[in-house]
């Protein structure tokens, strides 16, 4: 600020200067300082370079101050002087700082304030805490993703551990289902599943038929071509079954030579034709036993079963009853010689089938 008092033009015009001049401008003065709205320069102050200057200096620090009391850092300042300079330098410094808290908000906290006091010291502190905590977070982060990773491991691990458990469940079932020789279901698997067709037949009204079938002659064989050959001799037998049987038979192994086949949804008259064709095409089959002169044949009883026959027995009941049945048919197949089927009429066929031992061959 400029008070060049000595020049003429500023004698000559204090010449003229009282003290209500004096008291008038200082409160004009206090207002442009005090009030928020800061008011025009009347014309009669403006005549005086000094306090026109100072009305304008005191203006543009007012301006910057409440333009920093909003935030706003980047001011432009015209006049000059140790006040202006000092805001100037405070905005600088408030700008820079500003900058700062922007390049730590992006994650950077290695920089360093060391030229605004306890701002600095404040600043400092903060960055300094925020790259402990950052270094802390990722800490914590490698172990939760240790522990993600470990827990996946455990996880795979158990899921192998449950895959194998339900192998092995099954590989177990499938042995107490199965006949560990022929690989067909066994004597368990057949009552089950027995019983449950013939549950289905009663809802249904269906009828089934089952076949009880005996390899002939298999003591004889197994003495002379030895048990190995007797075992080939199964296995053949089993196989040319599977062949012939309908996907929804049920075909099982009851022990030593003794096999049955459940045919669902089958009538007697369509049981009878079934059980001729298995045992044809088994006779027209060479035998599987080295230096065995003769084909493996098979004798089979046959007997049905009605829903008009089931009354009110249980599933377990017709079930033994109807093996009891075909067991007879079986055996009187036997005492025939072997090799033929014998069938055993349910109580709704025509009884006249073999009037004399109720049997009739196919």
């Amino acid at each position: 600020m400029s008070t060049d008092l000595d020049s003429p033009q500023e004698q000559k015009r204090l010449s003229f200067f009282t003290k209500a001049q004096a008291e008038s401008m200082f409160k004009f003065l206090e207002k442009v300082i005090t009030e928020s709205k800061t008011p025009f320069l009347p014309s009669e102050y403006a005549k005086w370079d000094t306090f026109n200057s100072l009305y304008q200096h005191t203006s543009e620090i007012k301006q910057a101050l409440a333009n920093f009391a909003k935030g706003e850092l980047d001011l432009r300042m015209v006049k000059k002087g140790a006040t202006s300079g000092n805001l100037k330098a405070i905005l600088a410094n408030m700008s820079h700082l500003a900058w700062q808290f922007k390049v730590a908000a992006q994650g950077n906290f290695s920089h360093t304030v060391d030229f605004m006091g306890e701002f600095s010291d404040a600043f400092n502190l903060m960055t300094s805490n925020l790259a402990h905590y950052e270094q802390k977070i990722k800490e914590k982060q490698e172990e939760l993703a240790a522990m993600a990773e470990a827990i996946k491991k455990e996880t795979r691990r158990r899921d192998q551990v449950e895959a194998a458990l339900r192998e092995s469940e099954n590989n177990y079932r499938n042995l107490a289902l199965h006949d560990p020789l022929t690989q067909i279901y066994n004597r368990i698997y057949f009552t089950e599943a027995g019983s449950r067709e013939i549950e289905l037949m009663r809802r249904n009204g269906d009828e089934l038929c089952l076949l009880m079938m005996d390899l002939d002659k298999f003591k004889r064989f197994n003495d002379t071509f030895g048990h190995l050959s007797g075992d080939s001799a199964l296995i053949h037998f089993t196989q040319v079954v599977q062949e012939l049987q309908r996907k929804t038979d049920i075909f099982a192994r009851l022990g030593g030579e003794e096999f049955v086949l459940i045919l669902p949804q089958t009538r007697f008259r369509d049981g009878r034709i079934i059980a001729e064709r298995l045992r044809s095409v088994l006779a027209s089959r060479p035998n599987p036993a080295p230096n065995a002169p003769d084909p493996i044949t098979t004798s089979i009883g046959l007997t049905a079963l009605a829903s008009d026959e089931c009354q009110n027995l249980t599933s377990e009941m017709l079930l033994r009853d109807l093996i009891a049945r075909a067991d007879e048919a079986l055996y009187a197949a036997k005492e025939a010689g072997g090799n033929c089927v014998r069938c055993l009429a349910p109580a709704y066929a025509d009884p006249a089938n073999d009037p004399l031992n109720r049997f009739a061959s196919s």
